[in-house]
């Protein structure tokens, strides 16, 4: 297994004072001011959040997390939902040099997946792709493997210090399933029923197409789709 050490997070992660929220500031935007709570500071999974702060901006998050967790010394990256996300709940994109050197990330988490679930589900994704801007700026991405020995020695050093449950994968079926809301059914002898997240029709451009075309030979029609907005764009 491959090592490194990154003094300031090291330091960080060994202080579980360093790995709590106050109250204060960007994060008591929703806090009730009637009735605050005794005990400002919270783990950063606390379920309080849940209440107090549901719905947080993933870049003040991250900015937040570069500082409390990381020391400040992770790059600055674009931090947004996506939209189009549909499979994963999270993705970071780096760029390297010639050379192999980490020249920049950006992290995308998916607005549909993640709006299903629980607040503590968001920032566990979020640290997952910050796990990968930490390897890729200090050079310590594993070759060949995403999610190799660095990227697991981190995110065990993660879960054992904040409580936090980060995985290689999520396991949001239900929720990934929710999102396919346009459904194609086959009117030939297979029956068998498309079901995506996009308005995508089946068609000749997918590998497994044209063996549908010479063992049933049936048409998909459509059966199913969103209302409102999602039509209206169809039709435009």
């Amino acid at each position: 297994m491959s090592e490194w050490n990154n003094p300031s997070t090291s330091n960080n992660l060994e202080n579980p004072n360093l790995s709590t929220f106050n109250t204060e500031g960007e994060n008591s935007q929703n806090l009730p001011a009637d009735n605050p709570p005794a005990d400002r500071s919270y783990s950063i999974i606390d379920p309080i959040w849940e209440t107090l702060d549901p719905n947080p901006d993933p870049q003040i998050l991250y900015n937040q997390f570069n500082k409390i967790i990381f020391g400040g010394t992770l790059p600055t990256v674009d931090v947004k939902w996506s939209n189009r996300m549909t499979r994963s709940t999270g993705v970071c994109y780096h760029s390297l040099n010639k050379s192999g050197d980490c020249i920049g990330c950006r992290i995308r988490l998916s607005k549909k997946i993640l709006e299903l679930r629980r607040r503590k589900d968001m920032v566990e994704s979020l640290l997952h792709e910050m796990i990968h801007v930490l390897l890729c700026s200090t050079n310590n991405m594993d070759p060949g493997d995403d999610h190799g020995p660095n990227f697991r020695l981190t995110m065990e050093v993660f879960n054992n210090s904040f409580g936090t449950n980060i995985t290689i994968s999520h396991t949001f079926y239900e929720e990934v399933e929710a999102v396919k809301r346009h459904w194609w059914e086959c009117d030939g002898p297979c029956q068998n029923v498309v079901k995506r997240a996009t308005n995508r029709a089946p068609s000749s451009k997918e590998r497994w197409f044209r063996e549908h075309e010479q063992t049933c030979g049936g048409s998909f029609i459509k059966t199913s789709e969103p209302e409102g907005p999602a039509r209206k764009r169809r039709r435009t």
